[in-house]
């Protein structure tokens, strides 16, 4: 297969022109939530020519990493191009099921388990998972050697919030000339949104958009009316997602919430506030929480008061939430993962472009002409 029918979450270059366009950029940090680029690698003919490559060979198939680095070399080519920009990459995944979200909701993204692959047989389906963690492993140990490229990979936690955590913490820079586009079209991204933070979205149908401050709530919800986009992790709490498996008040959909949305907010004190009593199990209503007029606020204090089922569901779907949690670790597991993250982050170990390219070849990986050498481009360690 060719890399870019395994990676085929393109931008055009009018895209990154027109994110450039607003304001005076002249950095891109660029956030790729590997899985959900990779979408197109799930399909019948993508498995099935994976495995069959492998078997022919009788080498593990190296196609998904190499569409990787053509993607990257796109977006280098395009900064080669537009001189003077500068561009740094950010590739997030997860693997194994996250302990964090499932403690706290057994069925939480139930729905994503790939069973069968299409009818595959047992022996073919263990092949394509084999080769799938080879070029996951690949990626993470391979382009964490290459400059502006960092793969951080989350083992037994959701690695959706990494763009969230690296931008709010100032963990990256954050300065006015920076621009950070995060690729991808799952709906909880929207919530990293904020000024110079931009979500590219690309639909299976090859509709290609990009989504900014003050977008969020029209741009899932469809709502009419204005509302601040902080407002994004509560609405959901309160609608659920069927995509993750997160239910909702049972009754209130997006429709009937914009109705009450403004009321609810007030109960809670301010969107801080009910982070603040989340993270402390505290009640997250707190102000006129006495039975009202209105049945469908009344139905969402009863859930609330009954199962704590919003301040559950804003600790599955709030990356606030989430990095709260890195901030002050409660335990063993949660610490760890943030220190491997500015492990990761404060690495400067870089291979020399020869080195790498003779590491690769001897492990059968071959990549497009001039792939990894545009990606070296100006490095002063190596290839200039």
């Amino acid at each position: 297969m060719h890399p870019s029918s395994i990676l085929s979450y393109y931008p055009s270059y009018a895209i990154l022109d027109e994110i450039l366009s607003y304001s005076n950029y002249d950095t891109l940090n660029i956030y790729i939530d590997l899985k959900n680029n990779l979408q197109t690698l799930y399909m019948q003919h993508a498995i099935v020519n994976v495995v069959e490559s492998s078997l022919k060979s009788r080498y593990i198939d190296t196609s998904i990493f190499s569409s990787i680095i053509s993607f990257l070399s796109f977006h280098k080519m395009y900064a080669i191009r537009r001189k003077n920009l500068k561009l740094n990459f950010f590739i997030f995944f997860e693997t194994g099921i996250s302990y964090f979200h499932t403690n706290l909701c057994r069925k939480y993204k139930l729905n994503r388990k790939i069973d069968d692959l299409y009818g595959l047989e047992k022996e073919k389906r263990d092949l394509f998972y084999k080769i799938l963690q080879k070029n996951l492993q690949l990626t993470e140990s391979a382009c964490n050697k290459i400059p502006d490229i960092k793969v951080i990979r989350l083992q037994n936690l959701e690695a959706d919030f990494i763009p969230y955590y690296l931008v709010s913490r100032n963990l990256v820079d954050t300065s006015p000339n920076v621009a950070h586009v995060i690729y991808s079209n799952d709906h909880d991204m929207l919530q990293c949104i904020n000024d110079n933070v931009y979500v590219f979205q690309k639909t299976m149908k090859g509709v290609k958009r990009v989504v900014k401050k003050g977008e969020i709530m029209s741009s899932y919800f469809k709502y009419e009316s204005k509302y601040p986009d902080e407002y994004f992790p509560l609405s959901m709490a309160i609608v659920g997602d069927q995509g993750d498996c997160v239910d909702g008040v049972k009754g209130i959909g997006a429709k009937r919430l914009e109705e009450v949305l403004e009321d609810v907010v007030k109960m809670t004190n301010g969107i801080n506030n009910l982070y603040d009593n989340v993270i402390n199990s505290k009640p997250i209503f707190v102000h006129n929480t006495e039975k009202t007029q209105n049945k469908y606020i009344n139905m969402i204090l009863e859930k609330e008061n009954s199962e704590n089922l919003i301040s559950r569901n804003l600790k599955l779907v709030s990356f606030e939430i989430l990095s709260r949690f890195l901030d002050n670790p409660s335990s063993t597991e949660i610490l760890n993962k943030k220190k491997y993250i500015n492990e990761i982050l404060q690495s400067t170990d870089i291979a020399e472009y020869e080195s790498l390219s003779r590491a690769l070849s001897m492990n059968r990986v071959y990549l497009e002409e001039d792939a990894l050498l545009a990606l070296y481009y100006n490095y002063s360690g190596g290839y200039s």
